[in-house]
């Protein structure tokens, strides 16, 4: 059974006012204080879920993929959803819908995980179960700065509850910040269970090794501020030396754990029984009911991702950069893009009009050449739920794949070549003895088959050197491809040469801007260039 992260959070915060002088200083009796409301461990839970439903919302392509050479935007034209568009460009200004909604959702989430982290400690129900309940809020809230911080910078560090008065924090320090999520994630390690060691019924929570392979991500966006000159960050020296070691650590740990395998077929892994099967490590549940689309606990993201022409809208194209570095003998091309030159969706012949105004139009045409969209969030028609923002996809956010390749870059700066290559060779493996995905033939539009990729071949890597770095870096493009990766790893190497626009990047010390309506409200500095 998965966990379904749909309630809300009903504890408000309220200000327990006191009388100054007052000679009776009364608690208001008519108030139940989040100690006491959350002193009951089911109410602590759905306190917990209501942590999870807010990160559930992330439109993790739209930063990870469309910021990136590996995607653009899509739609009907250029100016459908055209924020995303300006986001991508780095011309957002402050009232930009789209980062302005990311920035909501995820204080939303760090709100809802400090109430949880704050007001559990005084708990008297079941010390091992609150430690573990505390440990996700931490991992939860972790991963929502961890966001943040790459996408605006030094952003209001807000650990406290808010009261009535209380509602002002000022930016903290991107150094602050990291520190911060670093210390959430080793008290979450310390806290959280194995995965093997949850029920059944407790499927899709943070895990001791989600927390490992996040803080290892999080160490290594970090060393951003060493390898890309474009972060205006003074005064904030980072040891790449201590970052890879730890990784290195992070990674062994969660390798040596034994909870984790890659899956024996890549295509398997985005299908509905490749949900959290043994290659995953943590995904965001979802599931379709019978919601509106603000109480929906299904993936609001699937459908702007299909093809208009069928079912969707048309968002996040795979470009021809992404699609010709697979080559023509790797198995993960057809899993991860379709397209005109792939022009099947579980057996249905696919038609691309209303995407084919990206072949000429002046913004799109010289970076793609064929109509394409990604295949790793596709649903088979029978799947695809009446409300199109309430689909049951999970979002796969970290991969065991991933901290393979995680562990490969640290083995390289660290000077073990062998160790990277053995490590990236165990990806590259699983990818030649992989299949297309499924309903790859036309016409087979039930009983959907695994259908063999005659004459793959992803043929070991035995590159030294920087060369060896150079292949690390494609391995993760293939492996991770549309996944919400990219942009994230472009922006940690320093490779900003590769982003669509990287004069504009730099204009704005790549970052986007803060809402208007907060740096009004709060004094807030705005980010450069805004």
């Amino acid at each position: 059974m998965k966990l379904i992260k749909y309630m809300s959070l009903v504890v408000a915060v309220f200000a327990m006012g006191s009388c100054g002088d007052s000679v009776l200083e009364l608690d208001n009796l008519g108030t139940q204080t989040s100690e006491i409301y959350f002193n009951d461990p089911e109410n602590a839970l759905a306190g917990l879920n209501a942590c999870y439903s807010s990160v559930s919302k992330d439109e993790y392509f739209v930063y990870g993929d469309i910021m990136s050479d590996d995607a653009l935007k899509g739609g009907s034209d250029l100016f459908d959803w055209v924020d995303r568009e300006y986001i991508r460009m780095f011309t957002a200004n402050s009232g930009n819908s789209v980062s302005s909604g990311t920035w909501s959702l995820l204080y939303t989430a760090i709100v809802r995980c400090n109430e949880i982290v704050n007001s559990l400690p005084t708990a008297t129900f079941d010390e091992e179960l609150k430690n573990r309940i505390i440990g996700e809020a931490k991992f939860l809230r972790a991963y929502s700065y961890s966001k943040l911080v790459a996408l605006f910078g030094p952003v209001p560090l807000v650990k406290a509850d808010y009261s009535v008065d209380n509602l002002v924090e000022p930016r903290s320090s991107e150094a602050a910040i990291y520190e911060f999520i670093k210390t959430d994630l080793s008290e979450a390690i310390v806290a959280l269970p194995e995965a093997s060691r949850y029920a059944a019924n407790d499927l899709g929570r943070a895990t001791k090794g989600a927390a490992r392979a996040l803080k290892a991500r999080v160490l290594m966006q970090e060393s951003s501020y060493h390898y890309n000159s474009a972060l205006e960050v003074s005064g904030y020296p980072v040891s790449t030396a201590e970052i890879w070691d730890e990784v290195y650590e992070l990674t062994k740990d969660v390798i040596e754990s034994g909870e984790y395998t890659l899956a024996s077929n890549f295509a398997t892994i985005f299908e509905e029984e490749g949900e959290n099967n043994e290659e995953s490590i943590f995904e965001i549940q979802h599931k379709t009911t019978n919601n509106d689309w603000g109480e929906s606990v299904g993936n609001t993201t699937i459908v702007q991702m299909g093809n208009r022409d069928d079912w969707g809208w048309c968002f996040d194209l795979p470009t021809d950069a992404l699609y010709n570095t697979f080559g023509s003998a790797d198995p993960r091309r057809e899993c991860a893009i379709y397209g005109q030159e792939f022009n099947v969706l579980y057996g249905v012949e696919q038609i691309w009009d209303k995407q084919e105004w990206t072949l000429s139009h002046e913004s799109t045409k010289d970076l793609v050449s064929a109509c394409r969209l990604n295949r790793k969030y596709a649903l088979a028609t029978e799947n695809r739920h009446g409300n199109h923002n309430n689909q049951p996809n999970n979002k796969r956010v970290i991969r065991y794949a991933d901290v393979l390749l995680m562990h490969a870059e640290a083995a390289y700066y660290k000077g073990l070549e062998a160790e990277a290559r053995t490590y990236v060779n165990k990806v590259r493996s699983r990818a030649e003895s992989s299949t297309y995905p499924l309903g790859s033939t036309i016409g087979q539009t039930t009983a959907f088959t695994y259908d063999v990729y005659p004459g793959a071949s992803v043929a070991p890597i035995t590159d030294t050197g920087a060369d060896l770095l150079s292949a690390i870096w494609k391995e993760r493009r293939m492996e991770l491809a549309m996944e919400g990766i990219r942009y994230f790893d472009l922006v940690r190497t320093g490779r900003t040469d590769l982003l669509p626009a990287k004069a504009n990047y730099e204009a704005h010390a790549g970052l986007l801007p803060l809402p208007v309506g907060d740096v009004n409200t709060f004094g807030l500095e705005q980010n450069k260039g805004y």
